[in-house]
């Protein structure tokens, strides 16, 4: 490994981090995909991470040779441990967003509240499956939420960077970076097509990242006229505005929590079967 000065890492990891925005951004645009009726919206962010997943594959640094020399394992440290930093930064503009959207708090009333408490659910699924085929406590950070922004950062601080915990949630999230805001978009797409209340679709569509929540939003008032579909718009910017805040300390105080409870039991049974075998 090349003993490079950390500024020179810095450097080096900001302009590709820039360029592959760029290129994501103004380059390929936001493309659409039509299939009758429904139009899904492939968002610039997806290709960003697809690039940036790419561009850090062993086998493309191997093979490109001049490529592997620019972004070795330093920068591609760096730039991972960046990520929970520059979330922490959109946490923190989250929690700047409550006060002066609190009318906006009131308005979406007690359903969005209680929506949250939904994400709780699945722990009691997950955790136990993925302790099944073989996780650790790589589940805990996995399963405990939807590991969208504000989990990253909650799970960050518990843990800390670089830990099992938060190794599960950042594999989570990057998943759901992809493959979530695409299946957001098919989701927004094809809702209005089984005759729920275009606003409890809206507010379904908050239940996710910023970007999952354009992709779905956007499609979904695709086909809602211009006073309803205005509507919808401030249902989901609630929805996620509820999701980020409640989530954070839905997670914080429930979630981390009963995963930790979940998990303990889980391990102790796969052990007990490990013994009587």
């Amino acid at each position: 490994m090349s003993n490079r000065s950390p500024i020179k890492i810095v450097a080096i990891s900001t302009i590709i981090a820039m360029a592959v925005i760029f290129i994501a951004q103004v380059v390929i645009g936001t493309k659409n995909i039509s299939f009758g009726e429904i139009n899904i919206a492939i968002l610039p962010m997806l290709f960003a991470v697809t690039i940036g997943m790419i561009i850090s594959l062993n086998p493309v640094r191997n093979k490109i040779s001049a490529w592997g020399k620019i972004f070795t394992k330093q920068e591609e440290s760096f730039s991972s441990k960046m990520v929970g930093f520059c979330l922490l930064v959109l946490g923190t503009q989250y929690a700047g967003m409550i006060i002066p959207n609190i009318d906006i708090i009131l308005d979406a009333g007690i359903p969005l509240i209680f929506q949250e408490l939904g994400n709780l659910l699945p722990i009691l699924v997950a955790i136990p499956l993925a302790v099944k085929f073989g996780m650790g406590r790589e589940s805990i950070g996995a399963c405990s939420s939807i590991s969208r922004e504000p989990s990253i950062a909650v799970i960050q601080g518990k843990y800390g960077t670089g830990t099992k915990e938060y190794i599960g949630v950042l594999a989570i999230y990057l998943c759901g970076s992809v493959i979530g805001t695409l299946w957001f978009s098919v989701l927004g797409s094809v809702g209005p097509l089984t005759g729920i209340h275009p606003l409890a679709l809206a507010a379904g569509t908050g239940v996710g990242s910023g970007s999952m929540l354009s992709a779905a939003s956007g499609a979904l008032v695709s086909n809602l006229t211009p006073e309803m579909a205005q509507q919808a718009l401030s249902i989901a910017a609630a929805s996620n505005l509820l999701s980020s805040v409640l989530g954070a300390l839905s997670l914080t105080f429930i979630g981390i929590p009963l995963a930790e409870f979940v998990y303990k039991i889980c391990q102790k049974k796969e052990v007990r079967n490990a013994v009587g075998a």
